[in-house]
């Protein structure tokens, strides 16, 4: 693993874990709660679309249409207690399994005369209630905090037929076992007649989340030491009558059925878009026609409601029982009752998750988007998988709410979407640093043209810290007895000279697209084909060396006018495969390349000053030229430290700067040079040297005369092959 990965990974765990926790504080903290409510009440939605109500379910509501219909009959509401019992004989023909009250009846009727006496209708319905033992009523517990005007209704004792009677502890014939609930300190009851004569008692009670939305509602409600039931499950449990009741580990049993409850141990709603409904007035309107004795086209067959829970509350606008759903932003509050007793019956449960998965997923989305965003190297892959892990999360939990799992979304997603943000902007700002200070390190080799294509292609061009192996086109230049002029100038002209001379070469260097790597005292060292990899670096790098050479003229021509002696260089040139990288120590490191071709690179512009060339290239620059430059062939030498020998050329001219007259006499130089040196391995000193008579009378020229004239004077011995064998550097 190299080290910008390791470094990666380091930040990638930070961001992650500091994105994970920064995420459960606010989830601790209470902060995230109101979004999950809205993605909760989004797969509530998604979910339930197509959901159906148990059909041994169903509602009567007082709605706008009965509140109308019944005023001229009944008055305007509230409507005397005889339309409810009119309303329970009319169910009691069809023998409903239970009929529920999402009505509190808990004060009598006044009377005309003022009197407290039981009314004629309230005595109707007390009279139907216990005529029929399906029938239960509704009551409310309540918390309240004191204050002057109520101080006198809290923590009253209920009447003895609650606890007595109708509380679960009477009923079950034992106390709900480790069941919590908030303990409540004021009370509405059926008036004493009605209670005293109901099969059972529900609670009606629900309260909303903070947002004012209801999704929850209490099983069981406790008053003093005792539990009640709810309207929900009053009927269920006196049908079931469980053996037991109790509560553990987020769940409520009952007998042999285990109800899941959230953390706050509250029951989650399911609810459902259709409800099967019946106005209170058809029924009314029906059970007319069958007192006249008309039992054509009833409106409503009380046959209907046979074996069926039936629970009665209010749809009108005007009664203020409307609720805020996750399905409906009016629903009716009886039918979060008849939800729950629809769930009951279905055994049709939402289950929360628990705490410590929602946890573990936010330390797992935070760290593996984290590690995505800082190891992947392709920017888009970076934004569209995070995408779309967020939409498959979201949607997974859309499949789970579906299967009745109620995953906790939000804090997973804002985990994830926090380390996204952190890791982006890490990189922004790392790969921002690492971009500037890759710049001023690449600035001191490259021209500003090449430097912008290298830094548009960083990651294609680069990679210093981990080394790469490049085959580049390497070149030493040297100043020719630069140390004597030295030493008869001042130090500041010295300077001057060099800082002239340098731009100069520079310049050439960098119109070639070359890489400058260091100046050493007097000497140059370039190469080409890395950061900016080019097919033709040994093109470029020959064709540089020329330019040298002829913006040397410049050079000479400015310390001419300053009465200076004119400098001569040596330039070499070698192609090969050479270690590329950032190498030097922590303190200090120099962007380089290394190895034996830098070295071959080194020796062959020291082979200038034995020739008396300005320019000297191997055989591997002169093979990738392919003949674009004319050259000469001058040696064939095996430089110290070496056993394979090289060839070795001198380029002639700069093709483009070259009439086509010049161009075609150096490679007439060239051909004429090739010939002399096969005499010359070939031991035919005299040809050699009537070619050699041929050739420009230069220092190449020189060294090949003087060996021809030897050897012709003494044969050397036949192990002889051609090789001049350099003994110094």
């Amino acid at each position: 693993m190299n080290p910008t990965t390791r470094k990666n990974i380091s930040y990638a765990l930070v961001i992650g874990i500091l994105a994970a926790l920064l995420v459960c504080a606010m989830q601790a903290g209470g902060l995230l709660q109101r979004l999950e409510w809205i993605s909760y009440d989004w797969r509530m939605a998604q979910t339930q679309a197509t959901a159906k109500l148990d059909p041994n379910v169903v509602v009567v509501l007082i709605d706008d249409a009965s509140l109308k219909t019944l005023e001229p009959i009944a008055g305007r509401w509230p409507w005397p207690r005889s339309i409810y019992a009119d309303l329970l004989d009319f169910l009691a023909m069809g023998e409903p399994k239970a009929v529920l009250f999402d009505i509190t009846f808990s004060e009598r009727a006044l009377n005309p005369d003022g009197s407290s006496t039981l009314g004629e209708d309230d005595q109707r319905l007390v009279e139907a209630t216990q005529q029929y033992p399906f029938v239960y009523h509704a009551a409310r517990l309540l918390h309240d905090t004191a204050d002057d005007g109520n101080s006198q209704l809290l923590n009253r004792p209920l009447p003895a037929a609650f606890p007595e009677r109708l509380s679960m502890a009477a009923r079950l014939s034992q106390q709900p076992s480790n069941f919590s609930a908030p303990s409540n300190n004021t009370y509405y009851a059926p008036f004493p007649e009605l209670l005293d004569v109901t099969t059972g008692i529900g609670i009606v009670d629900v309260n909303s989340d903070a947002d004012g939305v209801y999704r929850r509602a209490r099983l069981l409600h406790r008053y003093g030491e005792h539990f009640y039931p709810a309207l929900s499950t009053t009927a269920w449990l006196n049908t079931t009558k469980p053996g037991s009741i109790s509560q553990a580990n987020h769940a409520a049993t009952f007998g042999n059925v285990t109800i899941p409850l959230d953390r706050d141990e509250q029951y989650m709603v399911k609810f459902f878009p259709h409800y099967e409904t019946y106005s209170i007035a058809g029924l009314l309107a029906s059970m007319k026609k069958i007192q006249d004795g008309d039992l054509t086209n009833l409106l409503v067959d009380p046959a209907e409601f046979k074996n069926k829970t039936v629970f009665i509350g209010a749809s009108a606008a005007g009664l203020e029982d409307l609720k805020n759903t996750p399905i409906d932003a009016r629903l009716p509050g009886v039918l979060i009752h008849a939800s729950i007793a629809a769930n009951i019956l279905s055994n049709d449960f939402l289950r929360p998750v628990a705490a410590w998965v929602t946890y573990v997923g936010i330390f797992g989305f935070a760290i593996i988007t984290a590690l995505w965003v800082m190891l992947v190297r392709l920017h888009s892959l970076r934004f569209i998988v995070p995408a779309i892990a967020a939409v498959a999360i979201a949607y997974a939990g859309l499949w789970a709410f579906s299967a009745n799992w109620a995953f906790e979304l939000v804090p997973p997603l804002l985990a994830l979407g926090l380390s996204w943000l952190g890791g982006v902007a890490t990189l922004v700002f790392t790969e921002s640093k690492e971009k500037r200070k890759f710049r001023r390190m690449m600035g001191q080799y490259l021209s500003p043209a090449v430097l912008a294509s290298v830094m548009k292609n960083r990651d294609d061009h680069a990679r210093a810290e981990i080394g790469t192996q490049e085959r580049v086109t390497v070149m030493f230049s040297d100043i020719r007895s630069f140390t004597q002029l030295s030493e008869q100038l001042p130090p500041e002209q010295v300077v001057d000279i060099l800082n002239h001379y340098f731009s100069a070469m520079t310049n050439a260097i960098f119109a070639h697209q070359g890489t400058i790597d260091k100046f050493i005292g007097d000497a140059i060292m370039a190469f080409w084909g890395a950061p900016l990899r080019i097919e033709d670096h040994a093109h470029k790098a020959t064709l540089a060396a020329l330019a040298m050479q002829e913006r040397l003229k410049d050079v000479n021509a400015w310390l001419a006018q300053r009465q200076l002696a004119p400098l001569s260089i040596g330039i070499g040139l070698h192609t090969g495969e050479v270690i590329l990288g950032n190498i030097g120590s922590e303190h200090k490191l120099d962007y380089t390349i290394i190895g034996d071709n830098v070295n071959l690179g080194s020796r062959t512009e020291g082979l200038t000053k034995n020739y008396g060339c300005t320019i000297l290239i191997t055989e591997t620059t002169f093979n990738d030229l392919g003949g674009a430059i004319p050259c000469r062939l001058v040696d064939l030498v095996r430089v110290k430290g070496k056993n394979h020998p090289v060839r070795i050329y001198e380029p002639l001219i700069h093709p483009a700067t070259a009439t086509p007259e010049q161009v075609d006499h150096a490679k007439q130089i060239a051909a004429l040079a090739e010939h002399a040196f096969q005499c010359y391995l070939d031991r035919d000193w005299p040809n050699a040297l009537i070619h050699l008579s041929k050739l420009p009378d230069d220092g190449p020229t020189h060294v090949w005369r003087e060996r021809c004239e030897r050897f012709l004077a003494l044969e050397p011995d036949q192990a002889w092959d051609g090789v001049f064998v350099m003994d110094s550097k």
